[in-house]
């Protein structure tokens, strides 16, 4: 029987896929105008709840539906999530039926303006996430 040389692979080294943040911060229903024309490391906050995104579509001062919001990464072709553990420690991004959304997208959106500057990297399934 002759002798067979197996072939061995190396594991080559990804390279990071990364975006900085610029500090833009869209919020759906109210600036899509101005989100068509995003950039590289802008940032698209849009609610999840059934009622904001149906029936009461952008109405973000009235209150009586909870929910929370997420956000999207613009990664200079498509929106992208964004995993907001890291940003949101105390899961600053939800509101309750009591809560106007649009206050809870105020304090979110500072806290992704100070984000300015930052490094994202792409983690997995083009999801990304603060650069620790």
């Amino acid at each position: 029987m002759a002798k067979h040389n197996k072939l061995r692979y190396q594991v080559k080294e990804k390279t990071k896929v990364t975006i900085i943040l610029t500090g833009v911060v869209f919020l759906q229903y109210v600036d899509d105008e101005e989100a068509l024309q995003a950039k590289k490391g802008d940032l698209l906050v849009y609610p999840y709840d059934e009622a904001l995104n149906t029936t009461r579509q952008g109405e973000y001062e009235a209150t009586g539906f909870s929910g929370y919001f997420k956000v999207d990464v613009a990664d200079g072709k498509t929106w992208q999530p964004l995993l907001l553990g890291e940003i949101f420690k105390n899961n600053e991004q939800y509101f309750s039926k009591t809560e106007r959304p649009i206050d809870t997208y105020n304090l979110c959106a500072e806290t992704l303006r100070d984000l300015a500057g930052s490094t994202i990297v792409r983690t997995y399934r083009e999801h990304y996430e603060l650069d620790v």
